[in-house]
């Protein structure tokens, strides 16, 4: 009987760990799976906003420094519009999510190498990336969180 127990509560402590575990990946899934669906929701408008935002070009060394300039001028964007404001807060509110804890995980190389994402000294600051027209903008913030997601 005493076997058995022991034998319950190691299997209980070993899915517990594995669910603890996987949570941040389908947390940053789930987030990231948001972010392009409200992206979508914004798109329908995007011809009317007539703003230009820097605009990076997404680098995988430097996609914790990308991610940090999207959300900063989204942030702008969220100041000068009135439309979408909830959208667009959702957006912030999300990328935002990416940014903390464990959510903002290593991508793979081609090589299967690991690259580190914390920010690099060769990457460049947000405003020395050019400033886009908001389609531009829009299509390449949706690029960046679909490569993220692969």
């Amino acid at each position: 009987m005493m076997c058995k127990v022991l034998i319950f509560s190691c299997i209980s402590a070993v899915m517990l760990m594995t669910a603890a575990y996987g949570a941040p990946l389908s947390e940053k899934k789930h987030l990231l799976e948001t972010l392009i669906n409200d992206l979508q929701l914004l798109e329908k408008n995007k011809d009317k906003i007539d703003l230009k935002l820097y605009t990076p070009n997404g680098t995988q060394e430097c996609s914790r420094r990308t991610l940090q300039c999207y959300l900063t001028e989204i942030g702008t964007l969220e100041n000068e519009i009135e439309e979408d404001g909830n959208c667009l807060q959702n957006i912030k509110k999300n990328l935002q999510g990416l940014m903390v804890g464990n959510l903002f995980t290593q991508f793979k190389k081609k090589s299967n190498k690991k690259k580190c994402f914390s920010i690099r000294t060769g990457c460049t600051i947000c405003e020395a990336n050019d400033k886009k027209e908001f389609p531009a903008f829009h299509q390449e913030l949706t690029n960046f969180l679909r490569a993220m997601l692969k």
